[in-house]
């Protein structure tokens, strides 16, 4: 597990691990910023002869600045760095490294030690190959002011590329929103944990390849034991997958059965079928309107069809009840919603369903609408309920706006999966998965061509061939979602962002599998 910090989390971490004798705050500081030139490195290559600006706060972050400074001095590079406070505002372990660099600027002449008023007049940043951006750390809660904005915003209209450290300055570490001033940098290296604003809404643009800095944080701190939000891994998928004994037979490897379709809107239960049957379910039925089912016949051919009673509208009608019972008897999972409609009716008999049923049910689509529009059906509902809203579905769920949705998503997805008892998929960039308990799983992968008609009928069908496989819900999802969006990011390769569409990643999905079996994905760049 990848736990995924807030910037309070992190420092209860770095607290205990000082307080507690295992690791000085200087040893700390030290592995951090071996850490920052081990990445300029790797971005520059040789360092030798190299051009490097380090702009240095005066608290922590500025001292992991100042301690990077004397390793890409001692690696060959020329550095000059630039302390947007005075010197007798760094304290604490931060002075400890300022000196050091200050000792260096004497004794070898690699590096250049000035304060910004006087740096400030004739500093172009352009003239390095490298910047260092070590101003505002996690703690930053305001717009940044005086020469601390003043060296963001130079940073923010070079060329030359920046290397954030922790967290790019003027971004907030738990939200992932910015400031007016903020950076945009091509790499971050963030310590011992990534933090929620790296990977959330606009932090995910600013922080560029994300590298984690081993910087010798214990192993069991008491701090991690209540950090409930993490960030899914290959590993954490692979231990997920079902496997599959050598002697079985189709119904033992999943049954899904899926209430789908209306007129105008038949491919959105094709696409259901598909994804299901090539993530691993034994066999797909899915239940349609009678007169839209030849065209259901023709576009599938491992999976099955029920034709039932359907509306004026074309969609299905209340009198299907009476026919699916068998049906649900059968399958180990149902689904509800792709291209249901909104047609009154149809919209009664989801809400007569989900109050009827036990077992897992996945509602996706105009399924959701039906409990946006009755709420109180997850309250009188014995089944295990799974939910795979986009922000404009869960905001008509919540009464939040999708801006709203989108600057909290964690935490409202947390505690609404918790007040109703469900496991919620809240799609997005990063999607996010909440369990009924309240933990947080935050999936990385997926891509901007992802942003199609069908992608999310993919997803839900992905994520019931699972169930049907024996994975709990959770699980499910967990595996479900990255599983998809994986896919998303192997059909990219050869269809492109423009190109991309919902069909692409049901035949991408073989791949996906196989790639994190054989263990050829990765999360995050490590540093040691």
């Amino acid at each position: 597990m990848e736990y995924l910090l807030t910037a309070e989390e992190m420092r209860a971490c770095d607290r205990e691990a000082v307080e507690s004798g295992k690791v000085t705050g200087q040893a700390l500081m030290d592995r951090a910023s071996l850490g920052v030139a081990k990445v300029a490195q790797r971005i520059l290559g040789d360092l030798h002869e190299k051009r490097i600006a380090v702009m240095c706060g005066r608290g922590n972050n500025g001292g992991d600045g100042f301690g990077a400074a004397v390793y890409l001095g001692q690696m060959g590079a020329e550095v000059k760095v630039i302390l947007t406070g005075t010197s007798v505002e760094v304290s604490g372990d931060a002075k400890v490294f300022y000196e050091k660099a200050k000792s260096m600027s004497n004794e070898q002449a690699k590096i250049e030690v000035e304060e910004f008023e006087k740096a400030s007049a004739s500093l172009n940043l352009n003239d390095y190959d490298l910047i260092v951006d070590a101003v505002l750390g996690t703690g930053l809660k305001d717009e940044p002011k005086d020469n601390a904005k003043k060296a963001i915003d130079m940073m923010s209209t070079t060329f030359t590329p920046v290397l954030a450290v922790d967290v790019p300055s003027g971004l907030d570490s738990d939200s992932g929103s910015v400031f007016e001033s903020a950076t945009t940098s091509v790499a971050t290296a963030t310590m011992g944990f990534p933090k929620r604003g790296l990977l959330l809404n606009q932090g995910r643009e600013n922080s560029g390849t994300l590298y984690v800095i081993d910087i010798g944080m214990p192993s069991d701190l008491k701090a991690l034991a209540g950090v409930e939000t993490a960030v899914i891994t290959a590993s954490d998928v692979r231990e997920l997958l079902p496997r599959r004994k050598l002697e079985t037979y189709k119904h033992a490897v999943g049954k899904v059965f899926a209430l789908v379709g209306s007129v105008g809107m038949t491919g959105a239960g094709v696409m259901v079928g598909r994804s299901a049957m090539r993530a691993g379910a034994g066999a797909v039925v899915l239940g349609v309107p009678s007169e839209l089912n030849p065209i259901f016949e023709s576009q599938l051919t491992e999976v099955m069809t029920v034709p039932l009673p359907q509306t004026g509208d074309g969609s299905l009608s209340l009198a299907v009840l009476l026919q699916i019972q068998k049906n649900l008897e059968w399958a180990d999972v149902l689904v509800i919603g792709p291209g249901l409609s909104r047609n009154q009716e149809t919209s009664q008999m989801v809400a007569k369903v989900l109050r009827s049923q036990d077992g897992t049910i996945i509602v996706d689509a105009d399924g959701l609408n039906a409990i946006a529009d009755q709420s109180s059906i997850l309250t009188e509902t014995n089944a295990d309920i799974i939910l795979t809203p986009h922000h404009g579905e869960f905001s008509r769920m919540t009464g939040f706006s999708p801006e709203e949705i989108a600057k909290d998503r964690i935490e409202m997805a947390r505690n609404y999966a918790k007040e109703n008892k469900v496991t919620l998929v809240l799609k997005g960039s990063p999607t996010v998965i909440a369990t009924k308990e309240g933990k947080v799983h935050v999936n990385i992968h997926g891509n901007p061509g992802m942003a199609t008609a069908g992608m999310g009928d993919v997803l839900t069908g992905i994520i019931a061939a699972l169930v049907s496989q024996k994975l709990s819900p959770a699980d499910a999802a967990i595996a479900g979602t990255y599983i998809h969006s994986l896919a998303g990011d192997v059909a990219l390769q050869s269809k492109g962002m423009y190109s991309l569409i919902a069909t692409d990643v049901i035949e991408s999905l073989p791949q996906a599998f196989k790639k994190v079996d054989n263990g050829e994905v990765v999360e995050f760049q490590r540093i040691s």
